[in-house]
């Protein structure tokens, strides 16, 4: 009788033992207020899909499969997280803050466009993003995440961690490229452009305005050309097996400097491995770098056009330096 009434007492706090009933399909367009399971693909056509209307809401998409014109609609909302699932189509995000889409796979190589995320700021976290083309609010974050664009833009662009990035062109008002890969034809940066510990096939950066290029690995491709820095510094990095130079460094006269390339190895690279054009001379120092079996010069400058800081050095160059004085060994 003891242990029969315990059993009530247990019932009566905590409910019966049966399971908690599934939520149910959404409508399209549905407005949801509260956190969110998805219980089987959903598609909606032409139509949006589900719209968030409150903040910090949680959308668990359950593996499946989510569609719609936009697939999610975000307005003047804080706080969203969607994952674990997929969205082929696109998003509409406006003045969306803090959204974040985890273990997500969003986007197909037939999609446009990965939607409208004016003003707002987003996430993805072990992500893998395949789209067109992206224009991704005042601040878009991959972290540990993968894509595949022709074109991405934001105001503030963060690619961090170990994943893989094949992007045409890179847009940015500032861009931090960190601790990833990344395949790209143009990287810009109007503001600010850094690229750190991380590594890079050929690629044009365009820098208007400040530039770091820190303990980076560029290889293959035509060259690293760097285009246009107001001022910054290129430190630590090797540049490798490149069919024209390794690093070329076209600066203009707005250059208004510093610009320190120094520590730097060049190596294995068909023609030059450093090349510094540019017009005057200008704010640029060259020091403590490192050429070798590189099939023209180890380094070249015109004449006067950089200071020689010292303590480069030229191993087996075809034509060893020009201008910039080079010692051997070490």
């Amino acid at each position: 009788m003891r242990l029969l009434h315990s059993f009530a007492v247990l019932i009566a706090l905590f409910g019966s033992a049966t399971p908690a009933q599934a939520q149910p399909m959404p409508q399209c367009g549905q407005v949801i207020t509260t956190n969110f399971t998805l219980m089987g693909d959903w598609g909606c056509g032409n139509e949006p899909a589900l719209i968030v209307g409150a903040n910090g809401l949680k959308i668990n998409l359950n593996g499946h499969t989510l569609s719609g014109t936009p697939a999610i609609r975000m307005i003047d909302v804080d706080g969203t997280t969607v994952r674990n699932g997929t969205i082929p189509s696109n998003i509409e995000a406006v003045e969306a803050t803090n959204t974040r889409f985890v273990d997500m796979t969003m986007g197909q190589p037939s999609s446009a466009s990965g939607g409208d995320w004016t003003g707002s700021t987003v996430t993805f976290v072990r992500s893998k993003i395949t789209m067109w083309r992206l224009f991704c609010g005042t601040r878009c974050q991959f972290q540990d995440s993968t894509s595949s664009l022709n074109q991405i833009y934001s105001d503030h662009l963060v690619l961090r961690g170990g994943g893989w990035h094949a992007i045409n062109f890179v847009g940015a008002l500032k861009a931090d490229v960190v601790n990833t890969t990344l395949h790209a034809l143009t990287i810009g940066g109007l503001e600010r452009l850094t690229i750190r510990g991380s590594e890079l096939k050929g690629a044009e950066v365009i820098a208007t305005g400040r530039i770091e290029l820190l303990n980076n690995t560029f290889s293959t491709g035509n060259w690293l050309g760097v285009h246009r820095p107001v001022s910054g510094i290129i430190r630590g990095n090797r540049f490798e097996k490149m069919q024209q130079a390794g690093l070329a460094v076209r600066a203009p006269s707005t250059l208004n400097g510093p610009l320190l390339v120094e520590r730097n190895t060049f190596a294995d690279n068909r023609r030059d491995g450093l090349r510094i054009d540019v017009p005057i001379p200008l704010d640029i120092t060259v020091r403590r770098n490192t050429s070798e079996n590189n099939g023209q010069y180890g380094m070249w400058a015109p004449e006067g056009a950089v200071i020689d800081g010292g303590r480069n050095v030229s191993n087996n160059d075809a034509l060893g330096c020009f201008t910039i004085v080079c010692g051997s060994g070490g």
